[in-house]
């Protein structure tokens, strides 16, 4: 029987600016994406004629309530991936088994949907090919079909380094960062809808010039300097949401982060720390105090097989 694993990374934005509200109905957003070394698992097998897609979702790492907000009917992303790429590929949608294994947050703002798309679009793409003799897409191949589902699932394939356009969807890779990337990440009880957010943000905010990331990135040449350019334009209507995200990202600077925001949407708090001795000893007091946290590294590739 076939079965293909294939892993892809959480996203942190470094820099992320808004733009007003389309006729769409969506925002223009100009981000400076970094991929972080924590990984969702997709595992693609075969499955019982007339079963369809079933998924199955542990957890690594995670309370519980993030294994019991991830849909396993037709909703989930991974199985809009099988229907989608299936006719790309002009094959029926085959019966199959998706276990996902989950450790980056659900709806935090890290991009964990997101990744478990991008894993699965590498994932069944490798499977269809073994299966059915279909020929393998490319990766550029499959970034087009993930900008059809999502506006973050491109970057999720890409991984690294770049700046993200458009509704996120539109990337340009640049270099990575010429240094290693330290994160604690402290994950709120409660989540945060992402449409919530943008409405809070229409609310309150006027939108604000983009900057040239190009030149961003390339003046970025130590962590002190990035520290210094980290930025979320949806951090105030986050915070207006859930004030408390604001003592949060006090208390963990408090205990030497070089600068913690909010993640996305959030509600996670991403803080950049000097070191990785620094972001496992923060990590350790957060969740002594009750305050679950994660660690995450740069840099990350993006989605690829595992076995």
């Amino acid at each position: 029987m076939t079965v293909i694993t294939a892993t892809a990374p959480a996203k942190v934005n470094l820099v992320f600016e808004v733009g007003p509200l389309k006729s769409n109905g969506y925002h223009d957003v100009n981000s400076l994406f970094l991929a972080l070394d924590l990984r969702e698992e997709i595992t693609v097998s075969g499955a019982l004629a007339g079963t369809g897609i079933s998924i199955f979702v542990k957890g690594d790492g995670l309370p519980s309530r993030h294994v019991a907000a991830v849909p396993t009917d037709s909703s989930n992303l991974v199985a809009k991936v099988a229907l989608l790429l299936s006719q790309k590929l002009g094959i029926e949608t085959p019966d199959i088994q998706i276990d996902i294994l989950k450790r980056i947050p659900v709806a935090g703002g890290m991009a964990g949907g997101s990744a478990d798309a991008a894993a699965m679009l590498v994932a069944f793409n490798e499977y269809a090919h073994r299966e059915f003799g279909t020929t393998r897409l490319s990766t550029a191949e499959l970034m087009d079909v993930a900008a059809e589902l999502g506006s973050d699932i491109s970057f999720c394939v890409l991984g690294q380094l770049a700046i993200g356009t458009g509704r996120g969807e539109q990337l340009q890779p640049i270099n990575s960062l010429p240094f290693e990337t330290h994160w604690v990440l402290a994950i709120s009880p409660q989540g945060l809808s992402t449409p919530s957010v943008y409405a809070k943000f229409d609310e309150l905010v006027a939108s604000s010039e983009f900057s040239d990331l190009s030149q961003v990135a390339g003046s970025v040449t130590s962590v002190e300097a990035l520290a210094s350019v980290l930025s979320n334009g949806l951090q105030p209507a986050a915070l207006a949401l859930m004030p408390q995200l604001e003592s949060l990202i006090e208390e963990i600077e408090g205990l030497g982060a070089l600068k913690a925001i909010v993640s996305g949407s959030g509600p996670t708090i991403a803080a950049l720390c000097s070191s990785k001795d620094q972001a496992i000893e923060i990590a350790k007091t957060l969740n002594e105090r009750g305050i679950f946290a994660l660690t995450a590294g740069s840099p990350a590739l993006g989605a690829k097989l595992e076995a």
